[in-house]
């Protein structure tokens, strides 16, 4: 069954959201996962790949996007998933269809209200379908 963690973020700016799933990612690469990146909107493919291209000042996560060719990190505004079914890392409002196929969802929360609203639906929605949910709330 697919494992769910919600890290919940003290911060609503969507670049600091951004850069925290850059640092998720490399350190899952780091860890020799396979990672997805799914995003709302194509509009958030870009700054999405700026803050993984830009992860520290010595070093950068190379990526692709998932409809180009199968790479070890990819990003997708789609329903594409890819051929991997490692880790998911969910910044998208709904739930991506195919999440149960992932053997890890990171879903990223925000304090951004609409995010946050989002987030509390899909969190319930694992709840109620039985999914292991793990919270890493870093407002502390």
């Amino acid at each position: 069954m697919t494992k769910i963690d919600f890290h919940i973020l003290p911060s609503a700016d969507d670049s600091a959201t951004y850069h925290y799933v850059a640092r998720l990612a490399n350190k899952a690469r780091g860890k020799a996962h396979q990672v997805l990146i799914a995003v709302n909107s194509s509009e958030e493919l870009e700054p999405v790949s700026q803050a993984l291209w830009s992860v520290s000042p010595d070093s950068f996560l190379a990526h692709t996007n998932c409809a180009t060719a199968p790479f070890p990190l990819q990003l997708t505004a789609s329903e594409e998933c890819g051929d991997h079914h490692d880790v998911l890392i969910n910044l998208c409002h709904e739930t991506p269809t195919f999440f149960s196929r992932f053997k890890r969802v990171i879903e990223v929360v925000s304090q951004d209200p609409i995010r946050l609203q989002a987030s509390r639906s899909r969190y319930r929605d694992y709840s109620d379908n039985g999914y292991p949910i793990e919270r890493f709330d870093l407002r502390r």
